[in-house]
């Protein structure tokens, strides 16, 4: 008998599909939070793409219900479409003026102040697990009042903390590996000395022997006085 053909996606397409479409989401509040996004992640057309489809969706998903209150929505999606496209001139700028910047940076949490004790800034745990909870529960604080505006804040507040965990991750594995690659160059640095070594043994210096005869200090003073068994 032929096995028969899954006609699906496997599990594995299907999670790598959502870690690839969890950024878009995030985009929506990261362009507001995060005044510093590389110029890659800034792409007008990505921008146009992203927010138009959001507001289409807004639009499309509750027709005539007053109480979802899409307009919020809709003004909160103009806003960070308009915050996107203001940062993507101010990185041309910055790029012409020489300012160097990860192209792919996801920015600086607005919550990240200086005051902040270095354990809680560390291994970017404000962006990464504070701001997420923070837009939630603004979220949540928000849906009585605006169910639309207030469901989109929960849904992309979880896809950012996705897409936070997932760039932490690569950026710890790169880290690892260039961390191992340095041990393995040093080990093989000393593997290469030691076979050398073996290779071309050092020579030995002949040994100067014991030194035999007169110092210049004692010849000086026979010479002055004479040899004494001569008189």
């Amino acid at each position: 008998m032929k096995q028969q053909q899954s006609s699906g996606p496997s599990f594995l397409d299907t999670f790598l599909f959502v870690q690839w479409g969890i950024r878009f989401p995030a985009l929506t509040i990261m362009t507001i939070t995060r005044p510093d996004i590389g110029i890659r992640l800034l792409n007008p057309l990505v921008l146009v793409a992203t927010f138009g489809l959001f507001a289409a969706v807004a639009i499309l998903a509750t027709p005539g219900n007053e109480a979802a209150r899409p307009t919020d929505l809709l003004l909160f999606l103009a806003v960070g479409f308009a915050s996107g496209i203001a940062q993507r001139i101010r990185r041309c700028w910055d790029y012409d003026r020489g300012v160097t910047r990860h192209s792919y940076y996801i920015g600086t949490s607005f919550l990240e102040f200086r005051w902040l004790p270095s354990g809680i800034r560390r291994y970017r745990r404000v962006p990464r697990l504070i701001e997420p909870v923070i837009c939630a529960g603004i979220g949540l604080a928000l849906f009585p009042y605006s169910r639309a505006l207030g469901m989109w804040l929960v849904f992309a507040a979880f896809c950012l903390r996705g897409f936070e965990d997932q760039v932490f991750r690569r950026e710890r594995n790169r880290d690892l590996d260039l961390m191992d690659s340095i041990i393995v160059a040093e080990e093989q640095t000393r593997v290469l000395e030691q076979y050398e070594q073996a290779k071309n043994p050092p020579k030995q210096q002949a040994s100067p022997g014991i030194p035999s005869g007169l110092g210049p200090d004692l010849q000086a003073k026979i010479n002055k006085h004479g040899n004494p068994s001569l008189n």
